[in-house]
């Protein structure tokens, strides 16, 4: 049976009864589960299995144990002992967890029902197919006419392969960023934003769409993120050195990036201002003078800073960021929080 990477355990055993011309209950029944669970919701529950019932299910599959751990992050995680006498269990995902539908053009053939993937925030994007999919107005969407957002994700795998699990925080910043100008009208809400809505065919009221109408911006605001923060992590600023550093300046080169210098100056810098406080370099400036410590290159995975030591691997990116406005809310305070 065909593996697809990433996809939640309830969804397979769904293909897997369906490849075998069984039902749930009669699936479950085989695997050492009671015939009398109720079938999973694969959109809304996850399927926890203890090591009896995954030997059960490889055997099924023609699959290993081992090739069944790669392919489905959430397979060991069901916690149930050997000796448990319900080796099938099925949950809610958390709030804020659920999965998201695989591009349908991906797994075409696979499966008579939607094929669900865990991922780690409530919206991807399939780069071979130009595709956005999400949990909110539309759950799968052609990104025709916008080729910039599977360019912006392309660039955004880069920077968190680059950079480690700092990266996933940095995009997140970035999101809740590009999320204040959406909601104040700044930046590119006259321009690129306002055309990506036309191709649409949304307005601003279809909030599900913001994060595929922002994304190329924040990705770029991430990336120069991901500057200041490997210098900061060194206790160097900005602008080379520790006389040379000044907010304004980062926010000036931010723009100049963005092809929007002239936003940048009306009001665009607020949000990245509010950023930059909760990211100081506290490294004292006697020390900075004294030392001559360059950044590390590029590849080089970075260090977790302040004010994210820990950075969750899934969940809404809006959780793992420090900046505490949140889409759809009006933007009345940039008073900062410390991220889960």
């Amino acid at each position: 049976m065909e593996l697809v990477r990433g996809e939640s355990v309830a969804s397979f055993l769904w293909r897997l009864a369906e490849r075998n011309g069984m039902t749930w209950e009669a699936l479950v029944g085989r695997i050492g589960g009671p015939r009398s669970l109720a079938p999973a919701d694969a959109e809304f529950e996850e399927v926890r299995l203890g090591p009896v019932a995954q030997r059960l299910v490889a055997v099924a599959c023609g699959r290993s144990v081992v090739e069944l751990e790669r392919a489905l992050p959430s397979w060991s995680q069901g916690r149930i002992g050997a000796r448990a006498r319900q080796q099938v269990r099925v949950e809610a995902w958390p709030e804020g967890e659920r999965p998201v539908q695989a591009c349908a053009l991906c797994v075409a053939g696979l499966s008579g029902r939607p094929v669900w993937r865990v991922h780690g925030e409530q919206w991807a994007v399939c780069v071979r197919h130009g595709r956005w999919m999400g949990d909110g107005g539309r759950a799968q969407s052609g990104l025709e006419g916008l080729a910039e957002v599977v360019g912006a994700h392309e660039r955004r795998v880069r920077l968190e392969r680059r950079a480690g699990l700092y990266g996933r925080a940095l995009v997140a910043d970035a999101m809740q960023v590009a999320v204040y100008w959406w909601q104040c009208r700044q930046m590119g809400s006259k321009g690129v934003w306002r055309r990506r809505q036309d191709i649409l065919g949304v307005d601003r009221s279809a909030l599900w769409a913001v994060g595929l109408v922002v994304y190329p911006e924040a990705v770029v605001v991430a990336e120069c993120m991901a500057v200041r923060e490997r210098q900061r992590a060194v206790g160097r600023s900005f602008a080379g050195g520790p006389a040379g550093w000044t907010t304004r300046r980062w926010t000036e080169w931010v723009g100049e990036r963005l092809g929007m210098g002239g936003e940048m100056a009306e009001g665009g810098h607020r949000a990245l201002e509010a950023w930059l406080m909760a990211h100081r370099n506290t490294v004292p400036v006697v020390r900075r003078l004294a030392e001559d410590v360059r950044p590390a290159a590029r590849s080089v995975p970075m260090e977790l800073l302040d004010p994210h030591r820990v950075v969750p691997l899934g969940g809404p990116l809006e959780r793992v960021s420090c900046l505490p406005w949140r889409l759809g809310s009006a933007m009345t305070s940039t008073g900062l929080r410390a991220p889960l």
